[in-house]
């Protein structure tokens, strides 16, 4: 069985751009609004913590969403050594 943050670390992946407060993420996730608000202040600096207007009911409230992550075809490019001959 997963746990809160790892629910919650799925559905804000999952939908990376949408902002939502913890009301209508304990919904989504079947779990109460105070389990979502620790799980995500728990997960340090993954999820963008912010005031805003939640996605889902568009009410203006403290909305938490993923941050923007590297994927590896945006990283910039590793230099190799030079190889000896």
């Amino acid at each position: 069985m997963q746990t809160i943050q790892d629910q919650l670390t799925l559905l804000l992946r999952t939908y990376r751009t949408i902002r939502f407060c913890d009301a209508c993420l304990a919904l989504k996730m079947g779990a109460f609004p105070r389990e979502v608000r620790e799980a995500a202040v728990l997960s340090g600096n993954e999820f963008q913590i912010s005031s805003g207007r939640c996605s889902e009911c568009l009410q203006e409230k403290t909305v938490v969403r993923a941050r923007a992550a590297w994927s590896l075809s945006r990283r910039p490019p590793v230099e190799e050594a030079p190889q000896q001959a």
